[in-house]
């Protein structure tokens, strides 16, 4: 019996995922699945969906799902984060010096941004940067969630040991490891939550 419990606790400790590792998740899913789509639509929803491109949006789907997978949440701010400046600038880019021009990926018209990272090969247009805009949004939104719940939960706790410093003094230490998710509050479940059931996990192995 106590065999088979703790089997149903590591799938539950392997299984919890915080805010932005499911921003990461979604996301590389979506990436994943646009470029299988461009391979076989390349002026899919009006982007420019080359080859290199779609290896592009392949590559970065399978970063972001390992990222999202990873046991640690910081991995997946840190793509978040990078991802959402990159693809921020890339967007901008294309309509402050993308210029009037015909692509040569899927036989489409004339673009009034378009940006030819590489001639024939990689050029992205109107929508091509609009998207990117809209991705950046998402990673950046992720991101700034995520960080903004670690900083309350690092604010109360250091509140709650202060307080409990004050209340059982040089014992303050053993009574921290009676806390509980509900003297904590709602804001720090994503994060505190994560750290004790890795540590209980740890010990038990």
């Amino acid at each position: 019996m106590a065999t088979v419990m703790n089997s149903h606790h590591v799938h539950s400790t392997a299984t919890f995922r915080s805010s932005i590792q499911k921003v990461c998740i979604w996301m590389g899913a979506a990436f994943i699945l646009m470029g299988i789509a461009g391979v076989l639509m390349p002026s899919m929803m009006g982007m420019h969906l080359s080859m290199t491109h779609n290896f592009i949006h392949l590559a970065s789907g399978a970063l972001a799902l390992w990222c999202g997978f990873s046991e640690d949440s910081k991995k997946a701010y840190m793509f978040s984060m990078s991802f959402g400046i990159i693809y921020g600038l890339l967007g901008l880019a294309g309509f402050i010096i993308g210029t009037p021009g015909y692509p040569a990926v899927g036989n489409m018209g004339a673009d009034q941004y378009l940006l030819r990272v590489i001639p024939n090969v990689l050029e992205f247009g109107s929508m091509d940067h609009s998207i990117h805009l809209l991705i950046s949004a998402v990673f950046f939104y992720g991101a700034y969630s995520w960080k903004k719940t670690d900083i309350a939960a690092n604010s109360v706790l250091i509140d709650e040991q202060t307080r409990r410093r004050a209340v059982y003094g040089s014992d303050f230490r053993n009574s921290d490891e009676d806390l509980t998710n509900a003297d904590l509050g709602a804001a720090d479940i994503n994060r505190v939550t994560d750290v004790n059931r890795r540590a209980e996990f740890e010990n038990k192995i």
